[in-house]
């Protein structure tokens, strides 16, 4: 709990020093996983594929970003699922809808940093019973940047909490990333994150693999490639380091469009 009230705390921070506005741009590479600091206008189409004890799952995505103002920037997202259980029928389906708000807390162009928090509202659009959603939850986050010599480290921390629950005690889930990238090019970057889940609480079937409680942790190599001026294509494979874990393995790719 003291993780989410330093996220909440830091949330109520005013952005009075971020005065995009007046000053240069800071650009960051594109992770797949840890979410950016960077108030941006885009269009983006994303693909995630995983495979786990349980069966196989993909995910096509369309999502639009838009800056309401230079400090405040608007995210809708919506996916398309389709499941593929080893016990069961296979499903498709829309899922739910997600709605996110981000604020630029700290900007310094002189030292290449950017700091912004928010929080993301995931509204029950997809179908519980067919396993493609049905959820409310909210999530506030902290993410930050920085450029240090040739590299960019961005780190990202979460709390989510799932609303609507009807019994037992109420998913709770705690995420933190680290990304570092190294610009080869302007048209090629490669990067590596590690990335951590930690289910605070929650119910957990008699089956499933128990992550109640445990840490787990994953490494995700990748790269971005910009093929045309404004354009990016990001690709990652995320793989378990960790004896627990939600998946063997999840591709993730997408391509964003800036305008």
């Amino acid at each position: 709990m003291r993780h989410a009230c330093a996220l909440l705390a830091a949330l109520l921070l005013c952005p009075m020093y971020a005065m995009a506005d007046e000053e240069p741009e800071i650009k960051f590479f594109y992770p797949v996983v840890t979410r950016r600091p960077v108030i941006e206008r885009e269009l983006e189409a994303s693909f995630q594929h995983s495979k786990s004890r349980e069966g196989r799952a993909s995910q096509f995505s369309g999502a639009l970003e838009w800056p309401i103002t230079p400090w405040w920037q608007v995210e809708v997202e919506m996916p398309f699922l389709y499941r593929n259980p080893n016990d069961a029928a296979s499903t498709a389906g829309p899922g739910d809808l997600e709605l996110q708000n981000k604020f630029l807390l700290w900007k310094s162009v002189q030292h290449l940093v950017l700091l912004s928090g928010g929080f993301e509202l995931r509204l029950p659009s997809g179908s519980e019973r067919r396993g493609l959603g049905g959820e409310i939850a909210v999530e506030p986050f902290v993410t930050g940047g920085i450029g240090l010599g040739p590299f960019d480290v961005i780190a990202a921390i979460a709390y989510e909490w799932n609303l609507n629950n009807v019994r037992g005690p109420r998913e709770q889930q705690l995420t933190a990333d680290l990304a570092v990238g190294w610009p080869l090019s302007r048209w090629f970057t490669p990067f590596l994150e590690l990335n951590t889940v930690s289910k605070i609480q929650g119910q957990e079937g008699e089956d499933a693999v128990k992550l109640r409680g445990r840490t787990q942790l994953y490494l995700t190599p990748g790269f971005n490639v910009r093929p045309l001026p404004g354009a990016t294509f990001r690709m990652g494979v995320e793989l378990p380091v960790s004896g627990r874990r939600e998946f063997d393995y999840r591709i993730h790719a997408g391509l964003v469009w800036e305008f």
